[in-house]
Order: structure tokens, then sequence, then C-alpha cells
């Protein structure tokens, strides 16, 4: 158990110097795979066809997926520090919160954290914020020595697939689990209020951008915060529209139409309150976005009970920009926004300038990095960072387009 000794002389600058050398330390193994193939593997594949040649460009490829698999290894010790940094962070403030309070009421605190003087209900709210910091510091030094003690037992991991998808993955979800400990879920108002008022208009941010959903669902938390997340607009909810991305990952869309990336947007966005766009043509209409009645046999079902732009992932994306979407900055993104891939480089897939996947921001952490959910393949808040040069090796170079709905038609 960590101490209140431990969470108030803690460094949490030191975490994220960590954090910020294994991210350079990850781009360079990355760019040297690259490199490998590029200018390696590829002339060797080329030009020297014999057996020799065949042979130095296939161990140029290992050399490239072992430096592919320290990116994805690398990069996850950089989530799991990340973490730490600002469960540290948050952990301190709310600790500053509770001395604050302490000494407007004439309390003090001992040196192991206990209320000294005097007793009752004014002490009690001081050592809950107490409790609640040393609380969150101690789970999340749990799941990062546990992660950690994972990557040590795993540096012989030269599979690019099994790095991303085993070590990655999984601490992607434990620097989720981090933050979301940060957060005094199932407290009293009260409590939630005086936590809230005890972080910096940072972290409050950065709180509402990585766990959207806890945020607006805590009692205590103000209006305005809440309506901020949900959408000032009142079109849609987009803590509803995470929610339901979260909750239903990878469970079966309610018509399967092979490719679900799309189907699974609008699915959300239709659980968050969007209206449909009807038409008396029915889906037939080019300019709608409806799902009209349905046979339950997906054959008949995914030709004619849908409009194209409600499991197309062009056709959507076109759609929700004509009707009052707008394209935001990476650096923009928010929970509740929309991902497409637009095909930008050569491949056998997609058509250069095609947008032939969808995805659903989920979360965007402190330092920016942004986590997404989405069907086929079922992933849920994954790390954009690092799953996107394992879908460029496959698939080519991609444009990414950030789209923010706003339905104008009703």
């Amino acid at each position: 158990m960590v101490s209140y000794e431990d969470v108030a002389g803690a460094h949490p600058n030191t975490w994220a110097t960590a954090a910020d050398e294994w991210h350079a330390l990850a781009k360079h193994a990355l760019d040297a795979a690259k490199d490998l193939r590029e200018y390696g593997a590829k002339p060797l594949a080329d030009n020297w066809t014999d057996e020799v040649g065949a042979a130095a460009a296939a161990e140029f490829a290992k050399l490239a997926d072992q430096l592919e698999s320290a990116y994805d290894i690398l990069l996850a010790v950089n989530m799991v520090a990340d973490g730490m940094t600002t469960t540290i962070e948050t952990a301190q403030s709310t600790l500053h919160a509770a001395q604050d309070l302490a000494a407007r009421r004439g309390l003090e605190i001992a040196a192991d954290g206990t209320i000294t003087a005097p007793d009752g209900a004014e002490a009690q709210e001081v050592q809950d914020l107490i409790s609640q910091a040393v609380q969150q510091v101690t789970t999340a030094d749990k799941l990062a020595a546990s992660e950690f003690a994972k990557f040590a037992a795993q540096t012989d991991v030269t599979d690019p697939d099994k790095a991303l998808g085993d070590l990655q993955e999984h601490a992607s979800h434990t620097q989720m689990r981090m933050l979301a400990a940060d957060i005094p879920v199932g407290e009293d108002k009260a409590t939630v209020r005086r936590w809230w008022n005890g972080l910096t208009e940072r972290q409050r941010t950065d709180m509402m951008l990585a766990q959207p959903v806890a945020v607006a669902n805590l009692d205590g938390i103000p209006a305005d915060v809440r309506d901020e997340l949900r959408g000032t607009d009142g079109k849609f909810d987009r803590v509803k529209m995470v929610e339901y991305a979260l909750a239903n990952w990878n469970t079966p869309d309610p018509t399967d139409f092979g490719n679900n990336c799309a189907n699974f947007v609008s699915n959300a966005l239709l659980h968050a309150g969007m209206k449909e766009k009807t038409s008396l043509w029915g889906p037939a209409d080019d300019d709608t976005w409806m799902a009209g009645p349905r046979t339950g046999i997906d054959a008949i079902d995914k030709r004619v009970s849908y409009s194209d732009s409600w499991a197309a992932a062009e056709n959507q994306q076109n759609f929700m920009l004509k009707h009052g979407a707008g394209e935001v900055p990476r650096a923009e993104a928010k929970p509740g926004d929309i991902i497409y891939y637009e095909q930008a480089g050569a491949a056998d897939t997609a058509e250069k300038g095609n947008t032939h996947h969808a995805a659903i921001v989920t979360a965007v952490m402190p330092d920016g990095e942004i986590k997404y959910t989405q069907h086929n393949n079922e992933y849920r808040n994954v790390s954009l960072e690092g799953r996107l040069p394992a879908t460029e090796k496959d698939q080519g170079e991609q444009n990414l387009r950030f789209v923010r709905p706003s339905p104008d038609w009703y």
C-alpha cells in the first residue's frame, strides 16, 4: 500500500521524463524498421533475385520485424509511464485540496496522513480526500508494477503482431484503468465536488478527454461540464455514443454487412440520440441516413433497408460533412469524433483517395494520444499512434480525417 508520505513526496516529472524517453526510443525503432524495409529488404528483393539476395532480403525483413516489435513494446512502456505521471499529478492535487481544507478548518494532518484533531464530520471530509489520493496511486502502482514485470519477461518477442496485439493493447487498457482509478466513483456529491475543485484547469480537461463517461456520470460534477461532454447543441449525446462503443465493441451489429466499421459508427450515433434523416423514397434516396424496416435476413436487409450513408465509410463521411459536420485537426480530436481512413498511397485493398474505414474516438490521453474503438477488426480503446504503423504497413499510407458530427436536418 502506498502511503500518504509516498504520494506527497513523489516526483511526477521524473515519470514524465521517463515516458518521453521511452517514446523517443520507440520512434527511433520504428524509423529504423521502415528504413530497413525501404532501403534494405525491398531493393534486394527487386534487384538481387538469386538465392543469396533472397536470403539477405529475408534477414533485413527479420531485423525490421524485431524493430517493429521493439516499437510496440517501447510504446507500451511509454503508456504505462504516462499513466503513472497523470495519476501522481492528480493525486497530489487532491492532497493539496485536503491540506487546504484542513488548514481552513484548523485540522492537523499527521505524517501518516491521519487527522490528529479534532474528530468529527469535518475531519472525515479531509480524510476522504486523502484516502482517495492514496488509493488511486496505490492502484496505479500495482498496475504499473505488473505491466513492467510483464514487459521484462517479454523482451524476446520479435513477432510484431504479438507485440502489438498482446503487449501494447494490454498496456493501453492498463493506462485507461489507471486513469479510471483517479476518479472518485461512488463517493458522495460533496467529496466529488471537492475532488474536482482541487484539480487544476488542465487536469480537469485531461479527465474530461480521457474518461468522458466516468466524469459525466459523477454526481457532483458541475452541470456545465456535463453539458460540454455530452454536446452543447443537444443534437445527440456524445457521452452515450462513447458509452455505446465501449459496451458493444465486440458484439454483433443488428445487421451484418461483412465490413461493419461504418455500420458500428451509425449504430453508436443512433443510440446517442442522432435522429435519422429520412425520405419518402426511403433508403434509396441518396440524401438520407436511415435504417428502414428490416426482414431479419441480412442478405436482404443490407441491400434494401439501409441508406448508402449508413454502412459505407466514404458515403457516411461525405453525408456527415454535407450535413453540418466539421473536420477538425488531429490535435483537437475529442471523444465522440469519427476517424475516417482515406487511402493516401497505393494499395491492393483500396484506390487512392477512397475512404475505406471508420472508427470512433473514445478517449484522448493527457499527452494527446488518441484511443479509438471500432468494428472489423474489433478493438476497444486502442492507441491510434500505436496501431497506425501496422495499418500502413499492411494497407499503405493513410490520410486520417477527424470528423465531428453536428446534424443539420433537425
